[in-house]
């Protein structure tokens, strides 16, 4: 496999809107067949160059379904008649908006009377109960599947990235990130500062050997960006250059009920409005077994070994797109 680049955490992205999951933010690929990506990418750190016609093609990995199965089609059909929106907009919205209001009023009443007694044991329960709230006033519903690794040892994980879903975003939980996620040691920086970004690394491997903070493992977005929960592109190489043991996380969206994909040029509020007027959203979660690099194994390659197990255990397509290049597909796009 080829190898891959750098990695981030972070980052914006799109989304299809419909809830038939049949429109298109995007142009369709073209391409029959993936075109060369250039050599001079594959190790570099540098924002990668592509061609418009290697662009179009990898379009494919940000749009929605350009199709549905026949029996898919028509319970969405059902589920989007007049009486499902009255009901979901109606009934589910108001339901779920109190759910959000009472979960939110609780934790920022609780948070600081954990944070003046510096217990990161209160504070680490009440952001774990608040994520729950958040995600059950969205329509969350998990299927975890495996065992999740309980490791005594220095870990991380990694998953592919669909949605801000995954992981709590900043913008209107920023607050929350802010005095409840990084009092628990987890990282943030900014992208689009290069000081940041060069001293990641050392920050990373700093984390996942402290005694102090490993014992709360880190979980790493190594695609860099938001994929559309069809494929899986580039994992860049960071998480794989630490020199502790990567715990594979799959994780799967079912598109039934609206397309998962977020759209951050729409906003925060939008999406979370958009999910929590859909019926339901099933994810799937694979914890595969830990893995650690083969003895001739680089960390680029390790990270294409990690990426074939996330990519396996969804049932995903894998594609060699470097994510850092997706700002540029959009201009191109918007042309």
């Amino acid at each position: 496999m080829p190898p891959h680049e750098e990695v981030t955490q972070y980052s914006e992205d799109t989304f299809g809107q419909s809830d038939l999951s049949t429109d298109l933010d995007i142009a369709p690929s073209p391409a029959p067949l993936p075109p060369t990506i250039r050599q001079k990418s594959q190790y570099s750190t540098d924002k990668p160059i592509y061609s418009r016609k290697e662009l179009l093609y990898y379009s494919k990995c940000f749009t929605t379904a350009t199709a549905t199965q026949r029996q898919e089609r028509t319970v969405t059909d059902i589920l989007t008649s007049i009486p499902s929106a009255a009901f979901r907009y109606g009934v589910l919205l108001p339901f779920r908006i109190t759910t959000l209001t009472a979960s939110t009023v609780a934790f920022f009443t609780s948070l600081p009377v954990a944070l003046i007694l510096e217990s990161k044991t209160m504070v680490s329960t009440l952001v774990k109960y608040y994520c729950k709230g958040i995600l059950y006033s969205l329509g969350v519903y998990s299927d975890y599947q495996g065992i999740k690794p309980n490791l005594k040892e220095p870990h991380v994980f990694v998953a592919n990235h669909t949605s801000y879903l995954d992981y709590i975003h900043q913008g209107a939980l920023g607050f929350l990130q802010n005095n409840g996620l990084n009092y628990l040691n987890s990282m943030t920086f900014d992208r689009s500062n290069p000081d940041e970004r060069k001293s990641l690394s050392q920050k990373l491997k700093n984390h996942v050997m402290s005694p102090m903070t490993w014992p709360n493992p880190m979980i790493i977005f190594p695609e860099g960006t938001c994929v559309n929960n069809q494929y899986t592109i580039r994992f860049q190489k960071g998480a794989f250059e630490l020199g502790v043991k990567v715990c594979p996380v799959g994780i799967k969206y079912d598109s039934t009920y609206g397309t998962p994909y977020w759209d951050t040029r729409k906003g925060f509020l939008y999406y979370a409005f958009y999910r929590m007027t859909r019926w339901v959203t099933p994810i799937k979660v694979v914890y595969n077994d830990p893995q650690v690099p083969l003895p001739d194994e680089d960390p680029v390659e390790f990270g294409d070994r990690v990426k074939h197990v996330v990519t396996s255990s969804i049932g995903l397509q894998s594609e060699n797109f470097n994510g850092m290049a997706k700002r540029d597909m959009l201009k191109m796009l918007d042309m």
